[in-house]
């Protein structure tokens, strides 16, 4: 990796979205940490890597503390500019319809899995690494959030229970973050990406208009990099606009 180029830690880089921050910020000329829950299923990824130096791979389980603290570990020295939380799930993929976070049908266990994947784990993260991102230049933490979080837009919503929940605690989680943090010179940020055509909007069932990934990871780069310290912390989506709570 190169030491005078600035560094990202992306989660969730197996696929879609991921895989698209991945290419973008590698475009740019940055390091990429990778990382994925089980990267050796990810072709496309590891095309990236071969193809790109400045790309490294490394395992990471978000719904795991002990994952978070191996890599932390392997870590140790390295800075890290910006820390952007991205991995996330929908729900079950094998569960057509939705039907397990839905009104009857309520599964404790998809749950404690949703929230432990896209509430917990970025802030689990965040904390585990904020010594790395000290160390960085840029001193980013973003959370990727979504507009199904916001009541004043999905209010009537109910298809994805645990989802919408999950991302209207980040939205909360990701603000007392940010007041922790702000003393110490981290910005904090939530930002959406966007209807982006990707395996997770195909299994919610939506069939609109969508980004691509590229367009979307071109987006959220350009968002990230305008970023200062003076940011209010409101979710914002990729075209700049900022959502409704």
């Amino acid at each position: 990796m190169d030491a005078a180029s600035p560094t990202i830690l992306i989660t969730g880089s197996g696929r879609g979205l991921g895989v698209a921050l991945v290419r973008e910020y590698a475009s740019h000329g940055w390091n990429v940490l990778a990382t994925a829950r089980r990267p050796a299923e990810s072709t496309a990824l590891a095309e990236l890597a071969r193809a790109n130096p400045n790309i490294v791979i490394e395992t990471l389980d978000v719904t795991s503390v002990a994952s978070m603290q191996a890599l932390a570990a392997k870590l140790r020295g390295q800075p890290i500019d910006v820390l952007f939380n991205n991995a996330a799930l929908l729900g079950d993929r094998h569960d057509e319809g939705n039907r397990r976070q839905q009104l009857g049908q309520l599964d404790e266990a998809l749950f404690t899995q949703v929230m432990r994947t896209n509430v917990f784990g970025p802030l689990k993260l965040s904390e585990t690494l904020v010594d790395h991102v000290l160390a960085g230049r840029q001193r980013k933490i973003i959370a990727l959030t979504s507009g199904l979080g916001s009541l004043t837009l999905m209010g009537q919503m109910s298809r994805f229970y645990y989802y919408q929940l999950s991302k209207a605690a980040l939205n909360m989680g990701f603000r007392a973050l940010r007041h922790d943090l702000k003393s110490r010179g981290i910005t904090v940020a939530l930002l959406a990406p966007g209807m982006v055509a990707t395996d997770m909007l195909a299994e919610s069932g939506y069939r609109g208009e969508a980004l691509t990934p590229a367009a979307s990871a071109a987006g959220l780069y350009r968002l990230v990099d305008a970023l200062t310290a003076d940011d209010p912390g409101l979710p914002v989506n990729v075209d700049g606009k900022v959502l409704p709570w």
